[in-house]
């Protein structure tokens, strides 16, 4: 009898063990399976991400070029706006110095009134009057913005990728008469400005005469 028991006991046993073992590997396979969803949501949610960035890149880059492509179209038309001007500048005082017949007089001491010169080299001053006016007229910003227009307009790329020593040499050359050209381009500014500068206080000086005579004519 007291076998029985024990072997029923060991029964009993066994039969909730198989059943505890059952349970476990139920519960572990439910945890690989939500494992396995959870990967599979993790990775699509990845892509997803992915894709969105992906998106966000190419809206910024399509924002970037479309942002350089506007600058650059502005640009060109400020350096097209500048040739204009330029070219209008050198016309106007190409017909200056044709002859056009000023419209003023210069007080004299005694009083009268004489015609002023009409030599093209009075017309050279009055043209260098009036840009010396300009340019003390224009804000910094303004000035340095011609300038890089003007850089812009007149350096042009250097492509030497894939030449021979011949071209080298030949690119060299123009480059070194370029260099030269601009250096005498330069002392024919600098000394223009001077002129300009001179020219400007000649004109104030002028012009501070006459308002003295006048106001001295209006005493008696």
């Amino acid at each position: 009898k007291k076998r029985e028991e024990d072997e029923a006991m060991w029964q009993e046993y066994i039969e909730q063990w198989r059943k505890q073992r059952a349970k476990e590997e139920e519960e572990l396979r439910k945890l690989k399976e939500r494992q396995a969803k959870r990967k599979v949501t993790r990775a699509e949610q990845e892509k997803r991400m992915m894709e969105l960035k992906r998106r966000q890149e190419e809206a910024r880059q399509r924002e970037i070029e479309e942002k350089k492509q506007k600058e650059i179209e502005a640009k060109r038309k400020r350096l097209e706006e500048a040739e204009k001007k330029r070219q209008a500048m050198l016309e106007e005082q190409k017909k200056q110095k044709e002859g056009v017949k000023p419209n003023f007089v210069i007080q004299k001491k005694g009083g009268s009134e004489a015609p002023a010169a009409t030599h093209p080299a009075v017309f050279d001053k009055m043209s260098t009057i009036d840009q010396a006016r300009s340019e003390l007229l224009k804000s910094k910003e303004q000035l340095a913005e011609e300038k890089q227009i003007a850089l812009t307009y007149r350096i042009k790329p250097l492509n030497i990728e894939g030449l021979g020593t011949g071209k080298l040499k030949e690119c060299a050359e123009e480059l070194w008469n370029k260099i030269v050209t601009l250096e005498s381009e330069k002392y024919d500014l600098e000394e223009k400005m001077k002129r300009q500068d001179y020219d400007l206080r000649e004109l104030t000086e002028r012009q501070r005469q006459i308002n003295r005579q006048k106001a001295l004519k209006k005493r008696h």
